[in-house]
């Protein structure tokens, strides 16, 4: 039910228009039946005059019913296609710690599995609302031969629909609480596409994989699903046998408690025949339905953050003079453990013009000070300014933009997407040569990449490519030069470091190369999420100016 209400709400004009045709196909049902129904009675002539109301009626019947289920296909599929694009900018609008907090597996099974059932669903909501339609026909004739013997039907009907429900929705509570099993199977999968080499190098950590997360994901599922699909099966079976209690009841029965002619007792059982095939296609696609009803809950349980669909197209700033970190902090769950990690307070600056390199061991937190320093996460206290101006949720879109960045799990597109390649088609070409890139990749007019089926380091440097091309007025590199060789690892720190600096960029570095400090114009040294005064990088190096925590 909350899936139509969720279509009713977004298109209320298309619905009651299908609506509309529905109801009058269900009317042409009811006629219909009313038509044979006094035909094999005798009551009326079936001569060429009732043929021709047969024809019209039935030709109505088809031409409504073929109406409303159009115009519900073509909502189902537009809603559909909106779900997934405001989906899609939902995410990219929800901050990035609630995403990673969240889980890549969560996201994944919202994205495919939700709206896969969501798909399934609404693809079935023309035909079991046009069924509902003929129900509704048929019931208003049986009204209309026999109030009292209609008003025996309703009970039977109550009282059976009752003894349906029970079963059925206890099938949907249990599928509703496998749906948490739904998301760790995502995270399994990912488990093994993304760890594949780790598990085919080590029999005993594969066999553990197998035995203690992905076994028991799969086999909660199996067991969940096959419970389910024994009450869906009990709540069907029984919706059928209601049928043949009914017809038995107004055959054998009826004629001797209630006071019911033969033309009516007719028209009853047919019309109970009639419904047979409506009635069962319902109850059949009710957990189909009810499992897009899951799928919407768990969308909204997510709260992702409404996108801003009206917000003009940011440019990229060009310059900047000064950004000050005053005092940020943050804190989170170490993922190895569950202790918490507190990161600051930080305070420092960065010029135009300037390298500054982040050093420090492994969980010191300067992954997180570089996901902070560009407005990727929020800070818990103190504030980040750039050119005095306190960067806030409503400016931090356009504070963002003031940055180009490659991450150290960063992900390169097939295009160039957001750049002109076509304008920069010289220096393109240039770059490529220079990252030894030309032999392997071309780059067409539209910014398409010919492959990305490379090494992780030449896919690094692609990344790089596509960084330069951004023209921002800041840079970040996380562990850039890690995947490289010592000839790349030279033309980064000794040549194209250089070459943004004098461009006047402001470049932050994060380094374990300790070989190429003395290239940085400033270091800073994180330890356990606080700063320390930087080391000299070598003897021949120029004193370095280190910012300390106040």
């Amino acid at each position: 039910m909350k899936l139509v209400l969720f279509l009713i709400q977004r298109a209320k004009g298309r619905f009651a228009l299908a609506t509309l045709f529905g109801l009058l196909g269900g009317a042409m049902s009811a006629a219909l039946i009313a038509v044979i129904s006094n035909a094999l009675s005798g009551a009326t002539p079936t001569g060429p005059g009732g043929m021709l109301t047969f024809a019209v009626l039935a030709t109505l019947g088809l031409v409504t019913r073929f109406f409303s289920q159009v115009v519900l296909n073509s909502l189902h599929q537009g809603e559909l296609q909106r779900l997934r694009l405001q989906l899609g900018r939902q995410i990219l609008a929800t901050p990035l710690r609630r995403l990673e907090e969240a889980g890549p597996h969560r996201l994944q099974s919202a994205l495919s599995n939700d709206i896969q059932a969501m798909s399934s669903s609404m693809g079935l909501i023309p035909v079991i609302f046009i069924d509902l339609t003929v129900v509704l026909g048929c019931l208003g004739y049986m009204a209309w031969l026999s109030s009292s013997s209609f008003l025996g039907t309703v009970v039977f009907l109550l009282v059976g629909g009752l003894i349906y429900w029970i079963p059925q929705e206890r099938g949907v509570s249990i599928v509703r609480q496998a749906h948490g099993q739904q998301s760790l199977l995502f995270k399994c999968f990912r488990g093994i596409t993304d760890g594949i080499k780790e598990l085919k190098l080590n029999q005993a950590r594969r066999a553990a994989f197998i035995k203690e997360s992905f076994e028991p994901t799969t086999s909660a599922l199996h067991h969940a699903h096959v419970r389910a699909s024994r009450y869906y099966a009990a709540a069907t079976n029984w919706g059928t046998f209601i049928f043949l209690v009914f017809i038995g009841l107004m055959i054998y029965a009826a004629p001797h408690v209630l006071d019911v002619s033969a033309k009516e007792l007719m028209g009853y059982t047919l019309t109970a025949l009639y419904l047979q095939q409506p009635l069962t296609t319902l109850m059949r696609n009710v957990p189909v339905l009810s499992q897009g009803n899951i799928a919407l809950e768990h969308l909204k349980k997510l709260t992702l953050s409404p996108p801003d669909t009206s917000a003009p197209l940011l440019q990229a700033p060009r310059s900047f003079e000064r950004l000050e970190v005053a005092g940020i902090t943050h804190t989170y769950f170490r993922d190895n453990d569950d202790s918490r990690f507190t990161l600051g307070p930080i305070h420092l600056e960065l010029v135009p013009g300037e390298i500054v390199f982040i050093i420090g061991g492994n969980g010191s937190g300067k992954t997180t000070l570089a996901k902070l320093l560009t407005g990727l996460y929020t800070p818990e206290a103190g504030e980040l300014r750039i050119d005095g101006r306190p960067v806030t949720d409503e400016n931090r879109e356009q504070y963002q933009q003031y940055f180009s960045a490659v991450f150290s799990d960063f992900h390169l597109f097939d295009s160039l997407l957001g750049l002109a390649p076509a304008e920069r088609a010289q220096r393109l070409q240039g770059y490529l040569e220079r990252l030894q890139l030309d032999k392997k990749v071309s780059i067409n007019e539209a910014g398409v990449l010919s492959t990305t089926d490379l090494s992780l380091g030449q896919r690094k440097r692609l990344a790089l490519l596509a960084s330069w091309l951004e023209d921002r007025p800041i840079y970040l590199f996380d562990e850039w030069a890690a995947d490289q060789d010592p000839a790349f690892k030279n033309v980064f720190y000794l040549e194209l470091l250089q070459e943004l600096k004098r461009a006047g960029k402001s470049v932050v570095v994060i380094s374990h190369d300790n070989h190429y400090f003395h290239v940085a114009d400033r270091i800073i040294q994180l330890d356990s999420g606080r700063l320390l005064e930087a080391p000299s990088a070598s003897p021949k190096a120029e004193p370095l100016r280190a910012t300390v925590a106040s």
